[in-house]
């Protein structure tokens, strides 16, 4: 549901302003998803988790999308706690192992 919010949203800025600001929502919601995962909550998926990744990766590299450097710090920020819960291991870095970055 998160997503499609934010596709609209995406799609109302870009009509507006153009692609800024976009990449931030969406690298706001996998911190969210990533809580909810990290919760137990059975509906945050580690597919789910991982397209979002994906769709962040893409929409980053696009031949539209403008550099933002405070999201680039986000994401990496973003990336290093996934990589820090890996390497925790435990029953959390069980659960964050699949999930490649």
């Amino acid at each position: 549901r998160a997503l499609r919010i934010a596709n609209a949203a995406q799609q109302m800025a870009n009509a507006a302003r153009g692609n800024t600001g976009s990449v931030m929502l969406f690298i706001e919601i996998l911190n969210k998803y990533l809580y909810f995962f990290e919760k137990g909550n059975p509906q945050v998926t580690v597919a789910a988790i991982q397209g979002l990744i994906e769709l962040i990766m893409n929409e980053m590299q696009s031949d539209t999308a403008t550099p933002d450097p405070s999201a680039d710090a986000f994401l990496a920020t973003t990336m290093r706690y996934i990589q820090f819960q890996k390497q925790k291991g435990g029953t959390v870095g069980e659960k964050y192992e699949p999930i490649k970055v």
